[in-house]
């Protein structure tokens, strides 16, 4: 070879991290499997939006947004296939069910980046079986970890009053949560380097488009 490379080229696509592929178990002593999400889960997305309830489905997308509009395959490659360089996607298995036909995603969580800003706003929703056994926290945690690898400067996310469990967890993991009344809803924002001074979270507008992930 004429000459050595003077650096390294980065792929035009980031490969799939299997780096976030890990098991963990849940306050009921289930082992789950978090990994990323892959196209292929797409029929396992369908699946997991027959399981989640109406007030689940509200909480979420702040809207009662119907079954087949949520599983609608257009919109879910959307969700099944990302640009890790914009997005970070996890979802959870139910660890019993790994090695068969019925495996199934009983929790999904997502990092979506703003565009020009190092900031990101989460999204999650958990299939209403395994809601209280700690999932909604230890998702919200790992989002947060791979927003610090990636040099974020905030995670954000716009919140309904009502949906008392995510405030809840969002404080736990050390989000600071304010009320807009202007707007009815609860702001939330960690800050992940001391000097950022964020402008707070994308207004509702902008909420209601990036809801529509998962």
């Amino acid at each position: 070879v004429d000459g050595e490379m003077s650096h390294i080229v980065r792929p035009a696509i980031r490969p799939y991290p299997t780096e976030f592929e890990q098991h963990w178990e849940t306050k009921k002593g289930k082992v789950v499997l978090i990994r990323a999400i892959m196209p292929e889960d797409e029929p396992l997305i369908v699946d997991f939006h027959k399981r989640i309830s109406e007030e689940s489905v509200y909480t979420r997308f702040f809207n009662n947004i119907q079954y087949k509009e949520r599983v609608n395959h257009n919109r879910l490659i959307r969700v099944c296939h990302v640009d890790y360089d914009r997005d970070i996607a996890l979802v959870v298995l139910d660890g019993d069910k790994l090695k068969d036909d019925n495996k199934k995603i009983i929790a999904a969580g997502r990092l979506t980046k703003r565009h020009g800003v190092p900031v990101a706003e989460f999204s999650m929703l958990v299939a209403d079986a395994y809601q209280g056994q700690g999932l909604g926290e230890k998702l919200l945690r790992e989002l947060v970890e791979r927003g610090r690898a990636e040099g974020l400067d905030a995670i954000e996310a716009i919140v309904l009053p009502t949906n008392k469990t995510m405030l809840h967890v969002s404080k736990k993991v050390g989000f600071q949560c304010v009320y807009d009344m202007d707007e009815g809803v609860v702001k939330t924002i960690m800050n992940l380097r001391e000097k950022h001074n964020s402008s707070g979270p994308a207004d509702l507008q902008h909420r209601r488009f990036t809801s529509l992930q998962f």
